[in-house]
């Protein structure tokens, strides 16, 4: 990196076009005030420049999220327009045009009431000469800016014609030089700041965020359309255009982030130690007295760990998509480790609301028509079942079946009598209860939905540069689950017995929601769902861990939701890429185009067998997914 107090010359000016012309990342600060950034060879750079008469605090963030930018001084203008007139020239030589956008914000009217709704709204002008070439790259730029919508107002966004592009009081660096005929165009973006105060020196965090996203989005679009028309770079798709470079600000919020969530494991911490012994006394009552649950000590204090995750410094990262993924995991973390200082009372199910929400009226709707269905079937013969041990050398095999495939897929097998399922996942671990039976004909799909989901999206995500990808990006449980479920059904070992548990969980749920106590949601399973005093009690206990955990009606709601995702044609093999919820599904998309990430090593042996095609196929199909899943279950 350059000193600053070299200055701009024309050596350091010729050795940032040789790095260019070599592909090389360029990443250097500008002397005075300003930074160069460009990832690679690409034909468009965005520029902003601080004016020198006003503050103007946040606007520069606008261009931090592109491949290419400059934020510089103005009183740097004449050193700028030879580096910004020497990097087109190099671009021009291998793609052919280039074209510089250049963002400045509007400067506030003194007399305006800055919290008027109308003041609140998004509003941009683009700049552009009035030249026919450059008419579907302004297009594609408002129509994308028009898409932003903050506090739930629309943007507006004008089109100005003009010979010279440059904010105002600013000299234009290019004015001859803008013309079809020396292949460099220009466009101007002037954006409401609607991030910060009247003064231009208090900012607001929350829509600044919001604005750069946006604009971020729109700016690639336009990019994108400029490159197909007049330049021989054409990239497949417009995300294609954004950042390929991984600062260190984010590879060390990364790694600290992951850190923090690998110091402790939420739902072993949530999950009783006692459930053999709690459900054996809970018998003796007759039914009647409400078990006494234990939980093992918790060896970090939840506010000296959240006092670290403050301090990571995610917003110092100047991807937008990057910095989204980051801060909503902070606030995920931030909220876990209030349930478990908040473990064993009432108030760790106000954590859980938060995190994993409540069923609404669809999902209670068709967890009681799945009740329902189930009951219009005999419950089948038990079929032979295996032990703990019997049932870990079948896991035994999946995994090194997986491990040919990709040898650092390295999951452990333990089997231990501290967890409420008969078989989970925490990390790369898969645990077997110790007391639990397995039936024969539910084998494939217990190893399907813990070995071929959990375990394997927790290796495809540590192949990734990303640790979050194995750790799991905010709110992928529901994704996870629903994943985990589907493939029980592809393998046809979805039973209705199965089905009728998910469906009670769910249930169970909103009775606790709603105010039942443990004797009461019991009872209601028992009652209402048809469910045996042992699966009652298992249900309950789940339910109830921790001081009330609604993460059990995440299993039914994301398996609909895939169901409907699939129905839309959704594509399947993207979901493993990692933990990710259906959100993140576009923006795994475009860091695999960004080439930020890369594809997964590894998808699920299931997934591509005649069955699972034929059954994918038939849920595209049909209107009711819950009378196909009737039939297939008859």
């Amino acid at each position: 990196m350059k000193n600053q107090s070299d200055g701009l010359t024309a050596k350091h000016i010729d050795e940032i076009c040789e790095k260019l012309r070599k592909n090389m990342l360029i990443r250097e600060r500008l002397p005075g005030w300003g930074r160069i950034h460009i990832d690679r060879m690409l034909p468009f750079l965005a520029l902003y420049r601080r004016p020198a008469n006003r503050d103007d605090i946040g606007t520069k963030r606008l261009v931090y999220g592109e491949a290419a930018y400059i934020i510089a001084e103005e009183s740097a203008n004449s050193r700028l327009k030879l580096l910004i007139k020497k990097i087109a020239d190099t671009v021009k030589e291998d793609c052919g045009a280039f074209l510089l956008v250049e963002i400045w914000s509007k400067p506030y009217n003194k007399n305006i009431e800055e919290f008027s709704e109308e003041e609140k709204r998004p509003e941009f002008t683009i700049y552009a000469p009035k030249l026919g070439v450059l008419t579907n790259s302004v297009e594609s730029l408002k129509n994308k800016l028009s898409e932003i919508s903050i506090h739930k107002l629309e943007a507006k966004v004008n089109i100005k014609y003009s010979k010279t592009i440059s904010p105002p009081d600013i000299e234009p660096l290019f004015d001859k030089e803008c013309s079809e005929q020396n292949r460099i165009f220009c466009i101007g973006l002037e954006v409401k700041p609607i991030y910060q105060d009247i003064e231009g020196k208090k900012l607001y965090p929350f829509e600044l965020a919001k604005l750069h996203k946006g604009v971020s989005q729109a700016l690639k679009k336009a990019f994108f359309t400029f490159s197909k028309e007049h330049t021989n770079t054409v990239p497949a798709d417009y995300r294609a255009l954004g950042r390929r470079a991984v600062t260190k600000i984010v590879k060390k919020t990364d790694e600290e982030l992951a850190k923090i969530e690998d110091s402790f494991d939420f739902l072993l911490q949530a999950t009783p130690v006692n459930i053999h012994d709690a459900w054996e006394n809970f018998k003796k009552s007759g039914f009647e007295k409400e078990p006494v649950f234990y939980y093992r000590p918790r060896p970090f204090d939840p506010s000296i760990v959240k006092r670290e995750l403050f301090s990571i410094p995610i917003e110092d990262i100047e991807d937008p998509t990057l910095f989204e993924i980051f801060s909503e995991k902070r606030d995920e973390l931030d909220r876990k480790l209030t349930m478990l200082s908040d473990r064993g009372t009432k108030k760790f199910l106000y954590g859980s609301l938060q995190v994993y929400g409540r069923p609404d009226e669809n999902l209670k709707e068709s967890a009681k028509k799945i009740i329902e269905i189930t009951k219009e079937h005999t419950t089948p013969k038990e079929s032979k079942k295996i032990d703990a041990k019997r049932f870990a050398e079948y896991a035994k095999k999946e995994i090194e079946y997986y491990k040919n495939i990709y040898p650092d897929f390295k999951a452990d097998i333990e089997i231990r009598e501290d967890i409420v399922s008969s078989a989970m996942v925490s990390s790369e671990k898969f645990l077997i209860y110790k007391w639990a039976t397995f039936p024969e004909h539910r084998i494939e799909a217990l190893l399907n939905h813990e070995i071929g989901t959990h375990i394997l999206t927790f290796f495809n995500g540590l192949s990734q540069p990303f640790k979050q990808l194995h750790t799991g990006l905010c709110g992928y449980d529901e994704m996870q689950e629903g994943l985990a479920v589907l493939s029980e059904y592809l393998c046809d070992g979805l039973t209705i017995q199965r089905l009728k548990i998910l469906a009670a969980r769910v249930l169970a749920v909103d009775a606790m929601v709603e105010g039942a106590d443990f004797i009461e949601t019991f009872r209601f399973l028992i009652n209402s769902a048809n469910l045996s005093h042992k699966s009652a009690f298992s249900v309950t206990t789940r339910v109830f861990r921790g001081g009330g955990l609604t993460k059990d009606a995440v299993y039914l709601r994301g398996f609909l939701e895939i169901l409907n995702y699939i129905k839309e044609d959704g594509k399947i093999k993207p979901l493993y890429a990692g933990k990710i919820a259906a959100k993140h599904i576009p923006i795994i998309q475009e860091l695999i185009l960004r080439k930020v990430l890369h594809e997964p090593p590894l998808y699920p042996k299931y997934l591509d067998t005649p069955n699972a095609i034929k059954k994918i196929e038939n849920l595209k199909k049909e209107k009711d997914i819950l009378e196909i899943i009737k039939r297939d279950l008859q």
